[in-house]
Parts: structure tokens; C-alpha cells; sequence
């Protein structure tokens, strides 16, 4: 995995003491405009390969593992075939109370919705 930019405060997550738990999301699924499912995988400690494959995981999963203080970050595929890491993905309260995920950095062609789709 590659570490863009914004990644480089990620990065400092490998150096710290007590590892952090970090996911990552490969893939979206959308329905009614929102993300319903996720493609997110367990990224090792190094930040260098996966400790568990994405698997298809549901939205409340997510919200589960960030309110539990876990991080998830976005993950994008670049021309040579790797992944590119993106910015650390957070809940979003939609009106009415429904939660939805965002990029903390909303940059075009980085949003959680510009992942490829599954």
C-alpha cells in the first residue's frame, strides 16, 4: 500500500507504541444514493499488507468499529495496481437521524463514493 499525502499522518500510526487497530475500505456499495455495504479489510500494524482480506461488510459494521475508537481509512487503486491510502473515514449524520460515512478530507475524486463500486 501507498502512502499519498494525506496518508502521512496515517503513517505515523505504524511508529506508534501500541499499535492501533486500522481497517480499510477497498470498495462501496451504494443504494438510494447512500453507502450501504463496504469492502473493508484489517490492515496490518505496518500499514504494508493485510492482516484480514476486505470482505463485504455492512454499514452499522463500520459505525460499530468507529465508534469503538477503531480507524478506518479509504484506500484507493492507483494505475499500477496497488492501493493508495486515502483520508481516515468518519460518520455523518444525514436529516433524520440516519448515519452515513464521509471522508475527513473531501476532495474530488477521493469521496467515499469515488470508490469503485461492488
Amino acid at each position: 500500500m501507498e502512502h499519498s499525502r494525506s496518508g502521512a499522518a496515517l503513517a505515523a500510526l505504524a511508529d506508534s507504541a501500541e499499535p492501533a487497530v486500522v481497517y480499510g475500505i477497498t470498495a462501496v456499495r451504494v443504494e438510494n444514493g447512500e453507502v450501504s455495504w463496504v469492502m473493508m479489510g484489517m490492515i496490518a500494524p505496518s500499514l504494508e499488507h493485510w492482516d484480514l482480506r476486505p470482505a463485504p461488510t455492512r454499514l452499522v459494521e463500520v459505525v460499530d468499529r468507529l465508534v469503538e475508537g477503531d480507524t478506518v481509512v479509504t484506500l484507493f487503486p492507483t494505475e499500477r495496481g496497488t492501493l493508495q491510502l486515502g483520508s481516515q473515514v468518519t460518520v455523518d449524520l444525514l436529516p433524520g437521524g440516519i448515519e452515513t460515512l464521509a471522508a475527513s478530507e473531501d476532495r474530488p475524486g477521493r469521496r467515499i463514493t469515488d470508490l469503485p463500486r461492488f
